[in-house]
């Protein structure tokens, strides 16, 4: 096997510290880094990046995403950010103002 597919993985953790994090995390109901750390649980059971990735239902490029995330940052690299979405609505405040601001801008 191609030793680039494998990659280097940083052992953060023992098997069992693995384990407990997958576990926490269970009970924290953190079902995004139950999956990422289930990812590199099979990379510590020596799965390529392509099959670990197979294995919980990710794309390549994402398999490589994960494993720099690990690498770089262990769980908390792994630990999912959110950073889009829709924008909040505005308030009723903040909708008030902005009808005052326009109204007033009207010939």
């Amino acid at each position: 096997m191609n030793s680039s597919q494998r990659g280097l993985l940083v052992k953060h953790l023992s098997d069992s510290e693995l384990d407990q994090a997958i576990a926490e995390a269970q009970k924290a109901d953190e079902t995004r880094l139950v999956r990422r750390l289930c990812y590199v649980k099979n990379l510590y059971a020596g799965d390529t990046r392509k099959e670990a990735g197979r294995r919980v239902g990710i794309s390549r490029s994402t398999t490589r995403r994960w494993a720099h995330a690990w690498n770089d940052g262990g769980i908390e690299g792994l630990r999912p950010g959110f950073g889009g979405g829709r924008p909040p609505k505005p308030s009723q405040t903040q909708f008030d103002e902005l009808c005052e601001l326009l109204e007033e801008g009207q010939p």
